[in-house]
């Protein structure tokens, strides 16, 4: 038969081959798994640079709104109705603008959040990503 210090050099081998196995498999999990979560950041940042882009134009259309008013009415009407129309497309206005604040905001540093923060920052913005989306509307 084999030495003792043999078997127990082969046993220390496979006991550390195991380990080394162990560790590329944990590894090769949280590459896969942060590959996941890049995909949905990828999403949820087109899904607000989308939506503020979609904004962005609703405003510009609310501010058109307001600077034409004058000439969406006749001239005999009413001074409630032409300054409830005024108030109205202003607050839309005011609205789609921010929703266009917070929609950059999260596209621009979200991102920044998954690349440069700390261990765990990517699993906060795609969390935060999804927060951001699943808001009540």
């Amino acid at each position: 038969g084999g030495s003792p210090v043999a078997a127990e050099i082969a046993s220390r081998s496979c006991q550390t081959m195991l380990y080394a196995d162990k560790q590329a498999l944990e590894t090769d999990l949280k590459v896969s798994l942060l590959a996941i979560r890049e995909r949905e950041l990828n999403l949820y940042t087109s899904c607000f640079r989308n939506i503020g882009t979609m904004s962005g134009v609703f405003a510009g259309f609310a501010y058109e709104g307001c600077c034409l008013a004058s000439y969406f009415f006749p001239p005999d009407s009413s001074t409630t109705m032409r300054s409830t129309y005024l108030f109205v497309t202003t607050i839309a206005m005011d609205l789609n603008v921010a929703a266009l604040f917070a929609a950059t905001v999260c596209a621009a540093l979200g991102p920044g959040l998954a690349l440069r923060g700390p261990d765990g920052s990517m699993e906060r913005a795609v969390e935060g990503g999804y927060a951001a989306e699943m808001q009540p509307r």
